[in-house]
C-alpha cells in the first residue's frame, strides 16, 4: 500500500489510542524530532515532555502505556540500565501492547557494535528494529516506523519482520505443496525459460529464442477482466500464418482455438468449462495459461486445470517465429510471458575451403560429467569428421566418417602425428551410423567420464575405453570438418555443455526455478566466533533475490536483495540467545507470493521456532537459478534440502 493509505489504516486501527515514545533522557533531542514529524502526519503520539508527565511519574508513565496502541522504545545502553525504562517497557509487554524497537545507538562505550541484551534483548528478540542511530534522512525513517506500526496493527497486513507461521508438516526432506501447485503438476514439469515482463499495450510481439520442439512449454500470466476478447497467438513469418490462435472471450464465457493458413481461418475448436469458473467466482481475476507442445497436439492449462479440448498440429510447430498477444479493448490484460530458453545448440556451416571447418569455441573448460552431441545426415563421398581439439594440432577425439572405405576412423593425437594412439577403423559402427535410421539421420554422443571418453553412435556404445591423450580441461574448441571441394554438408547441429556460472568464495548449487509455496531447508552449525556467514538465492552476482547474513559478532540477522548490482534496504532482527546457543540449527525459506518467509529452528521438523522474519520480493524470484553459500571464517553450512526432496551435503556443496 502507498504511504497515505498506511497513515489512514494506522489511524483507523489506533482509534483514540496513541503511539508512546519510550526513551532514556540522553536521547531526548532525537526523540523530540521524531515526535514532531509524527504529529505532522496527523498520528496521535505521546511523549513525556509534551504534557505527558504531571504529578507522580509512575502514574503518568502507567497512563502513557495504558493509552497506547504501540510503544516505540529507543534502544541504547543507558536505556537498558534505566530502571524507569525497564519498568515502562515490561509493563507494556505484560499488557500485550505492541512493541516496535528503534535502534538509537551504533556502538557501545567499549567500541563494539551495540545490540540489545538482558531484559531488553528478551523483549525485542525477533522483532524488526527501525534504524535511528542518526538523525539524517529522518523523514524516511519516520515513514519506515509508521509503516511498521501499521503492519503490526492491521490484521490484513503481514507484519514487516514477522512471518506468518509456516504450515505444520514442513520438513527438510520434502516440502508440502499447496493446492495450486498440485494442480499445476498435471501440466507436467514446471517450464524453465526466459521470463518477460510485458508492456501495457494492445498488441505485443515477442520473438521465440528458437523453433519449438515437442516438450516445450509457453506460459503467460495476466488478469481476467470482463469485456471483449483477448488472445494468445503463435505466428510464422507473418500474421497470415497463425499456428495457434487461443482467443479468450469473457462476454461469451468461451475459449476459441483456431489457426490461419495463407490468410484463411480454419475450423474452430471451442471450450467453455474452465473459463466459466471466472464468472462463478471460483477463480479470482488473476490467471495463468500454460501451452504444452506434445507430439501431435497442443494441450492447454488455465490456473492448473487442463482444458477438455486440445488443438491438433495443423502447421509444423517449427515454423513458429513469434508469440503475439492481443487485447481488443486495450485493458492491458497480458502481464508476463515465459518462453523456452535458448538451447545450447549451434548450426554447423561446414566449409568448402582449404581451412579447417567451423570452429565452435568452448566457452568454458570441459569437466567430468560434460557431454557433447552432434547430429547429421549420412552422405556418400570421401570423408567428413567431427573433432574435439586443443589448438590447431592436438586432437582429444577425431571421429572421421569414411563412406568410400565403409569405416569410421577413430583416433586421438598430439601435433597431428597420424596415426595417433588409437588408430581404430570401425566397420560395424559405420554400418550402424549409415543404416541405423531409414532417413539417414545419425546422432553422435560424447560423454566425459573420470578416466576415459565414452562414445555412442545412434545410442550404441563404441569401443570399451577411449583414454585421454591430454587433460580434458585443455580442450579449446570443436570442429565439424568437410574436405575441400565438397558441395554437401552432412553436419546439421551440435550441442555443447551449457555454460556454468561459478562465484569466487562461494559454494554454489544450480537449480531450475522456484514456485510459490516451495520451501528450502538449510542446516548449519551456529559459530559464535565467526564474524558472519551467509547464503544467497540468486540469478547472478549482480541480481540476488534473497541474501541472508548471520552476524554473531554484531548479534543480528540481516536480510537484503540486490538488483542490478545495487543493494536494497536491509531487514534486521536481533539474534535471540536461544539461536546463538542452539549449536546445530535449521533455516527454512518459504517462497511466498510477495515475500520470502524465513524461520530459524533448532530441529528439522520446524516445531521449535527460534526466529521469524520476512523479506519482500524486490526482484522476480522465478529468475533465481543458484543457491550460494559463504562461510567467511569457517565451515558453517552442512546440508541443503530442496523442494523436490533431494538433499545435498557439505562435500557436494
Amino acid at each position: 500500500m502507498d504511504f497515505s493509505t498506511v497513515q489512514e489504516a494506522l489511524k483507523d486501527q489506533m482509534g483514540d489510542r496513541h503511539i508512546m515514545l519510550s526513551y532514556q533522557w540522553d536521547n531526548q533531542e532525537l526523540v523530540a524530532k521524531v515526535y514532531d514529524l509524527i504529529v505532522e502526519h496527523g498520528i496521535n503520539v505521546w511523549m513525556d515532555i509534551h504534557g505527558g508527565v504531571t504529578g507522580n511519574i509512575n502514574e503518568a508513565m502507567a497512563t502513557g502505556v495504558e493509552g497506547s496502541a504501540i510503544v516505540c522504545c529507543f534502544m541504547t545502553q543507558k536505556y537498558e540500565r534505566s530502571k524507569n525504562c525497564s519498568a515502562e517497557l515490561n509493563y507494556a509487554n505484560d499488557r500485550g501492547t505492541t512493541i516496535v524497537p528503534c535502534m538509537a545507538q551504533n556502538r557501545t562505550e567499549e567500541g563494539n557494535p551495540y545490540r540489545a541484551s538482558g531484559w531488553l534483548g528478551i523483549l525485542t528478540a525477533g522483532k524488526l528494529w527501525i534504524d535511528f542511530k542518526s538523525d539524517d534522512q529522518l523523514e524516511m525513517r519516520i515513514t519506515q516506523l509508521l509503516t511498521e506500526c501499521c503492519s503490526r496493527l492491521c490484521k490484513s497486513e503481514t507484519p514487516v519482520g514477522k512471518m506468518v507461521t509456516l504450515k505444520s508438516g514442513m520438513n527438510k526432506k520434502k516440502a508440502p505443496a499447496p493446492k495450486k501447485k498440485k494442480q499445476r503438476a498435471v501440466a507436467g514439469k514446471m517450464a524453465t525459460g526466459t521470463v518477460i515482463e510485458l508492456p501495457d499495450e494492445s498488441s505485443i510481439t515477442i520473438p521465440l529464442n528458437q523453433p519449438l520442439e515437442p516438450g516445450d512449454q509457453i506460459e503467460v500470466w495476466g488478469f481476467y477482466e470482463y469485456g471483449e476478447k483477448f488472445n494468445f497467438n503463435l505466428v510464422g513469418d507473418s500474421l497470415n500464418e497463425v499456428l495457434i490462435h487461443f482467443d479468450i472471450r469473457p462476454t461469451q464465457n468461451v475459449v476459441v482455438m483456431n489457426n490461419k493458413e495463407n490468410g484463411v481461418w480454419q475450423t474452430e475448436i471451442r471450450d467453455s468449462r474452465v473459463v466459466r469458473k471466472f464468472e462463478r467466482g471460483e477463480y479470482d481475476e488473476n490467471f495463468h495459461l500454460l501451452v504444452k507442445y506434445e507430439e501431435d497436439k497442443l494441450v492447454f492449462f488455465m490456473n492448473g486445470e487442463q482444458l477438455r479440448k486440445t488443438f491438433p498440429i495443423r502447421i509444423p510447430m517449427r515454423q513458429g517465429k513469434n508469440v503475439v498477444l492481443r487485447d481488443q479493448e486495450d485493458l492491458g490484460r497480458w502481464k508476463k510471458l515465459r518462453i523456452p530458453e535458448p538451447r545450447v545448440t549451434q548450426e554447423s556451416k561446414g566449409t568448402s575451403s582449404v581451412k579447417l571447418g567451423e570452429e565452435m569455441i568452448l566457452e568454458q573448460a570441459l569437466t567430468v560429467g560434460d557431454c557433447i552431441e552432434v547430429w547429421g545426415k549420412y552422405q556418400g563421398g570421401d570423408k567428413y569428421s567431427f573433432n574435439i581439439m586443443r589448438g590447431k594440432g592436438d586432437y582429444l577425439l577425431h571421429f572421421d566418417i569414411r563412406p568410400q572405405s565403409g569405416t569410421i576412423c577413430l583416433d586421438s593425437t598430439l601435433d597431428t602425428a597420424w596415426p595417433g594412439s588409437l588408430n581404430l577403423h570401425l566397420s560395424d559402427e559405420f554400418q550402424q551410423l549409415a543404416h541405423g535410421n531409414a532417413n539417414g539421420d545419425f546422432h553422435i554422443k560424447v560423454e566425459f567420464a573420470e578416466d576415459n571418453i565414452e562414445l555412442y553412435v545412434n545410442d550404441m556404445k563404441v569401443g570399451d575405453r577411449i583414454p585421454y591423450v591430454f587433460d580434458l580441461s585443455a580442450a579449446t574448441h570443436v570442429i565439424c570438418f568437410v574436405p575441400p571441394g565438397s558441395t554437401q554438408n552432412p553436419w546439421k547441429k551440435i550441442s555443447l555443455p551449457k555454460p556454468r556460472q561459478m562465484f569466487q568464495s562461494f559454494g554454489t548449487y544450480e537449480f531450475e526455478s522456484f514456485s510459490i509455496g516451495d520451501v528450502v531447508n538449510f542446516t548449519g552449525h551456529f559459530r559464535k566466533d565467526v564474524d558472519a556467514f551467509a547464503l544467497n538465492i540468486m540469478e547472478d552476482t549482480k541480481n540476488i533475490q534473497l541474501h541472508v547474513s548471520i552476524r554473531p559478532q554484531e548479534g543480528v540477522v540481516v536480510l537484503n536483495s540486490m538488483v542490478g548490482g545495487g543493494w536494497g534496504k536491509e531487514v534486521r532482527a536481533a539474534i535471540p540467545q536461544s539461536l546463538a546457543s542452539c549449536g546445530v540449527f535449521d533455516l527454512f525459506v518459504l517462497v511466498g507470493e510477495k515475500t520470502f518467509g524465513i524461520e530459524f529452528s533448532k530441529d528439522e521438523d520446524n516445531e521449535n521456532v527460534l526466529l521469524e522474519m520476512k523479506m519482500p520480493h524486490r526482484a522476480d524470484f522465478t529468475k533465481a537459478k543458484f543457491i550460494s553459500f559463504r562461510d567467511v571464517k569457517d565451515n558453517v553450512w552442512t546440508e541443503l534440502n530442496m523442494p523436490d526432496g533431494t538433499s545435498y551435503f557439505r562435500e557436494i556443496l
